[in-house]
């Protein structure tokens, strides 16, 4: 099924991927019920996650796995039944209460009211843009009076590196690789399918998102790319892109980290800023790829942290 907004994709008789809701967002249907990773970028998105649930199964929606803590995956939990138990790593409910809890505090009392008063006084002018601030002031405000009426849901279960669970006919082995796109990004692996939903741990065709402050590490990155590339999966469901038939497109992102890395080693070497770096490396070989906004923190985040020794 489709929309303007999002994709269902039907991967086989029990799995199904949304698109177009934040992060990727997969449900697993089984006899006993659904198991849900990750909820989307707001209390809609979560709601519509769960109308699509309902469309495809009356199953019940018996546990929501977050990949990891970043909005685009975890806003959706705002729509989540109180009753149904949310699980994921230690290392996420860490980033939940320590980063995500004092932004939205941030978001609420400085960064929207700042941008509201910037479009309004951009609507009041007597100028060609004043009409499309006056639409992007009206959005922002029904955007903000959403964001006032979510709140931050932490896991009701945690682990801390691996927790294998038996749902329905299915064994799901949830398990956390080590620092990558964050310090605690698990993914989960459906043994009877051998898919793989990676989270943010694969950008599929995007320059990928590297947060350093959740604790990200971009080479260790690189080397959960490379072994995970080798295992032999039938199908990887990554946290952006496409689904993936086969291992390739996890080899793929491993090139390109390393190409990144390799580009900013030498731009060092040659003696440039970091702000120069920036400007002159322009990931030729990569142009192509989607969510370009991130070349950049792509290039800081190497340029910042130094060579390691698997480059």
């Amino acid at each position: 099924m489709a929309d303007e907004n999002h994709i269902v994709e039907k991967v086989n008789d029990h799995l199904y991927v949304i698109q177009g809701l934040g992060g990727n967002i997969s449900f697993l249907i089984t006899d006993e019920g659904v198991f849900l990773i990750d909820m989307g970028n707001s209390r809609k998105d979560g709601e519509t996650v769960l109308e699509e649930i309902r469309r495809i199964t009356d199953k019940p929606l018996i546990y929501v796995f977050l990949t990891h803590y970043h909005g685009d995956h975890v806003n959706g939990m705002a729509a989540l039944p109180v009753h149904v138990p949310v699980i994921a790593t230690e290392h996420t409910l860490e980033n939940l209460k320590n980063i995500t809890t004092p932004n939205r505090a941030y978001n609420i009392k400085e960064a929207y009211p700042a941008a509201i008063k910037d479009l309004k006084e951009k609507a009041q002018k007597d100028s060609t843009d004043s009409e499309k601030a006056a639409r992007e002031l009206k959005e922002m405000q029904k955007r903000f009076e959403a964001y006032k009426n979510e709140s931050v849901r932490y896991p009701d279960e945690i682990f801390e590196t691996r927790r294998t669970l038996r749902v329905g006919d299915f064994t799901v082995e949830l398990f956390l690789p080590g620092p990558a796109h964050t310090g605690g990004n698990a993914m989960a692996f459906i043994k009877e399918m051998n898919v793989l939903i990676t989270g943010d741990n694969l950008f599929h065709n995007d320059f990928p998102y590297i947060d350093i402050r959740g604790g990200a590490d971009p080479y260790h990155w690189i080397t959960i790319a490379r072994e995970h590339s080798k295992k032999g999966y039938d199908i990887i469901i990554p946290g952006h892109g496409p689904v993936a038939k086969g291992t390739e497109a996890l080899a793929r992102f491993a090139d390109y980290l390393e190409y990144a890395a390799n580009e900013v080693r030498k731009a060092k070497e040659d003696g440039l800023t970091e702000d120069e770096a920036v400007e002159k490396i322009t990931m030729e070989p990569y142009t192509h790829l989607g969510k370009a906004r991130f070349r950049e923190n792509n290039i800081r985040v190497f340029y910042n942290i130094g060579v390691a020794s698997c480059i």
